[in-house]
């Protein structure tokens, strides 16, 4: 009777030579386990319950940055919102700031350094706790665990309410000084009052580009590349009427208080906004299956080179002294182009601002009733309202929003945040 085909298929596998498991220890012997479907219980089960739960919270976060005012960003956009706050009122305002020479480069370079310091302190906050937005850093930092839901509940309120406020203040201010900046070459013989008319023509030109869902849009990329190309444009015309002993101060500080004299104007220029949703966006474009980011998709490359070329254009900055009684006084067309380029700089820069503000706490039973943007031009009211106030509360709300700019970006949390569960 012939084997069978099981014992056949047994002595083809071990008679090239070997010795047979059967007989003798052979560490060359290949083992095979095949497994049984009828000994495998169709109940079992495997605990993959944290890379679920980590799974599902990437794409939660995921989801959130796709629908939020800065959605999934390319590396030049970030690296343009990088950029831009740097270009700002901090930087119009340093040659008049009385620290030229070198307290200006000591300056320059100091907060320069800081403010790229507490930028990668933030990435890689945001990188350990693995949160994609300043609120839930935060959130992860001082009140993580389960039976904290009250402070966490009153962190989110204050984190809401301190970015909120900062953001309104300062395109308020950034309204007002762009208007300050425009009136002396306004005709004043209406009979509404000049700074009314031209608050509420300049609010009404960047409205549309306010209305923009979010950074991602056209919009607010073509407004921000603009307000470069217009601080570009400013710093042509101050570099040569420094070159001709005409430079005079872009505005009149009337606006500002007391804390805006010297150093706080430099610490102001490198203030900035949206570290970690910038870093969150610049990931979110990665591809999940890539192994390795390409280098133009580093964070930590891009910020470098946003705050490199700040301190190439700002620096200079602190070797022109503006002077209210310059030994040649600049033709008023000269001057008109420098100031109309410089209130365009803050203007254009009004809309991304705004558009990452915080929206108000508008109650549900209004917001089933309307899709009409309540909170939008609930808050768009508010600073036009605010860049109209008289000059003595005006300078009060530019000291506050210097304060708030100052802590926003030199000051991080100063508790280490437990590490993430795995």
């Amino acid at each position: 009777m012939s084997a069978s085909p099981r014992s056949s298929t047994s002595s083809d596998s071990f008679g090239s030579g070997r010795q047979s498991p059967i007989n003798g220890f052979d560490s060359t012997a290949a083992l095979i386990l095949v497994p049984d479907a009828e000994e495998t219980p169709a109940s079992t089960s495997f605990d993959f319950s944290s890379d679920d739960e980590a799974e599902e919270q990437s794409d939660l976060q995921l989801e959130r940055l796709r629908s939020g005012s800065i959605p999934p960003l390319s590396s030049l956009s970030v690296f343009l919102y990088l950029l831009a706050p740097y270009l700002k009122l901090g930087a119009l305002l340093l040659p008049g700031a009385g620290l030229q020479g070198r307290a200006g480069v000591l300056a320059v370079v100091l907060f320069a350094a800081l403010s790229a310091f507490t930028r990668q302190i933030w990435y890689m906050l945001a990188r350990y706790v693995r949160r994609s937005d300043l609120e839930e850093i935060v959130l992860e930092t001082f009140a993580r665990g389960r039976g904290k839901e009250r402070r966490r509940m009153v962190l989110r309120q204050l984190v809401r309410l301190s970015v909120g406020t900062l953001r309104v203040l300062t395109a308020a201010l950034y309204l007002r000084f762009s208007v300050d900046c425009l009136l002396p070459f306004l005709p004043d013989v209406l009979v509404i009052s000049s700074r009314l008319i031209t608050t509420l023509v300049l609010a009404a030109f960047i409205a549309p580009l306010y209305s923009a869902r979010s950074l991602g849009s056209r919009g607010a990329l073509y407004a921000s590349w603009l307000s470069i190309a217009a601080y570009a444009a400013w710093f042509s015309c101050t570099a040569y009427m420094h070159a001709k002993g005409m430079l005079v101060p872009v505005a009149e500080n009337a606006t500002l208080g007391e804390l805006w004299q010297g150093i706080p104007a430099v610490a102001f220029a490198f203030s900035t906004f949206w570290t970690v949703p910038l870093y969150a966006s610049l990931k979110g474009t990665v591809q999940p299956m890539t192994p390795k980011p390409r280098r133009s998709q580093s964070f930590k490359l891009l910020s470098a080179l946003s705050v490199a070329m700040a301190v190439a254009v700002i620096l200079p900055l602190a070797f022109f002294d503006a002077s209210s009684l310059p030994t040649q006084p600049p033709p008023t067309s000269l001057k008109k182009t420098q100031t109309v380029f410089g209130a365009a700089s803050l203007l254009l820069s009004i809309p991304s601002i705004l558009i990452t503000t915080p929206a108000l706490p508008i109650p549900i039973a209004i917001r089933r009733v309307t899709n009409f943007p309540l909170s939008k031009v609930l808050i768009y009211t508010i600073i036009i309202c605010l860049s109209i106030l008289p000059e003595s509360i005006t300078r009060v709300g530019s000291d506050i929003t210097l304060l708030l700019a100052f802590l926003s970006t030199y000051v991080v949390p100063g508790k280490s945040p437990p590490p993430p569960s795995t």
